[in-house]
C-alpha cells in the first residue's frame, strides 16, 4: 500500500468515532452489463484496505452473483432471516478481508417491501451490523424496477455506474429521471467504467451531465473513472476479484483510487446517516 492510502487509512481510523451509525451505500446502473457488481466487489475490498468494515448485501434479484464473484456459495440467503428461520449471523458469508455477505436472491424483493410486522425482528438483527461494519453497500440490480428504487430512496449515498456506450447513457438518464422525481435533490456519484483514457472518461460525464443541468435542473458528482482492463474479464472468469488476482492492475488502482473518496463521503456526509433504523424507515415511507 503506497503512502497516500496508507495516510488515508489512518485518517478513516481516527474519525470512526465521529459516525457511529452504519452509512449505507446503494451502488446502481441505469443497464446490466456496465459491470456493477465487479466494481462493487472490488470497491469493497479497497475500502477494507482503508480499514473499513463492510458488509455487502446482494440486492440484484435476477443475477443476485456477489457469492460468485469471489469464488462462493451461499446456503443461507436473506430469506431465511425474513422467514425467521436464521440470524443475521448465521446466513452472513464471510469473503476476504473481513468482508461480509448478505447473500440476496428473492427475500430481497421482501426486504424492500418489507411487512411492518416483520420490521422489529428485521431491525434486531440487521441492527447487529452496527457492531461489526462501518459501510453496508448495496449491489442493487439494473434498472427501474420498484425493488431498486426503493433501496436507491433510502441509501445515505448512491453510486451509479455508467460506460461511454448510448445505451448506457440513456438507461442512465432514465434512472435519473426517476430518481429525480421520486428524491428531489439526491446527490447521485457516478463512476464510468470501461473507458480508454482519462479525457474519455470526464467527456463521457460532460454528455451526461450536460443533459441533467438541462432537463433535470440537477447536477451529478463524478466519484471516478475505471480503465479498461483485460485483467478484470480474465478474474472473472477465474472466479476470484481483481483485488486479489491482480491488485496492481490499472483498474484495480483505479478503484482504490474511487475508494478513497468513498471513505471521504463517509467522512463528510452531505446529511446525517441514519443507520440501520434510518434504512428501513426509509424503505417503509415508501409505501
Amino acid at each position: 500500500m503506497n503512502d497516500q492510502a496508507s495516510a488515508l487509512r489512518d485518517l478513516v481510523s481516527r474519525n470512526k468515532n465521529k459516525q457511529n451509525k452504519m452509512r449505507v451505500i446503494a451502488v446502481t446502473s441505469g443497464k446490466g452489463g456496465v459491470g456493477k457488481t465487479s466494481f462493487t466487489v472490488n470497491l469493497a475490498l479497497a475500502l477494507a484496505e482503508l480499514g473499513q468494515r463492510i458488509v455487502i448485501l446482494d440486492g440484484d434479484l435476477g443475477l443476485a452473483n456477489v457469492d460468485i464473484a469471489f469464488g462462493l456459495s451461499a446456503r443461507y440467503t436473506i430469506e431465511h432471516l425474513l422467514s425467521g428461520e436464521k440470524t443475521i449471523e448465521q446466513i452472513l458469508l464471510s469473503a476476504p478481508r473481513g468482508i461480509e455477505i448478505i447473500p440476496g436472491g428473492s427475500g430481497v424483493q421482501r426486504l424492500a417491501n418489507i411487512e411492518r410486522d416483520k420490521l422489529t425482528n428485521v431491525i434486531a438483527n440487521l441492527g447487529r451490523l452496527e457492531k461489526i461494519a462501518d459501510l453496508l453497500i448495496i449491489d442493487t440490480g439494473a434498472g427501474l424496477g420498484h425493488t431498486v428504487m426503493n433501496f436507491l430512496l433510502a441509501a445515505d449515498d448512491i453510486i451509479m455506474v455508467i460506460t461511454p456506450e448510448p445505451t448506457s447513457l440513456t438507461d442512465a438518464y432514465g434512472l435519473l429521471k426517476s430518481l429525480k422525481q421520486e428524491a428531489g435533490d439526491a446527490t447521485i456519484h457516478v463512476v464510468i467504467n470501461r473507458v480508454r483514457t482519462e479525457t474519455d472518461a470526464l467527456a463521457t460525464f460532460k454528455r451526461l451531465d450536460t443533459v441533467v443541468n438541462k432537463f433535470l435542473e440537477g447536477s451529478l458528482n463524478l466519484l471516478g473513472w475505471v480503465y479498461d482492463d483485460p485483467l478484470v474479464g480474465r478474474s472473472v472468469m477465474q472466479q476470484e476479484p481483481l483485488g486479489i488476482t491482480f491488485p496492481e492492475s490499472s483498474a484495480y488502482r483505479c478503484i482504490q483510487w474511487i475508494a478513497g473518496k468513498v471513505a471521504g463521503i463517509s467522512l463528510h456526509p452531505p446529511r446525517q446517516a441514519g443507520g440501520v433504523r434510518g434504512f428501513l424507515g426509509k424503505l417503509l415511507r415508501s409505501f
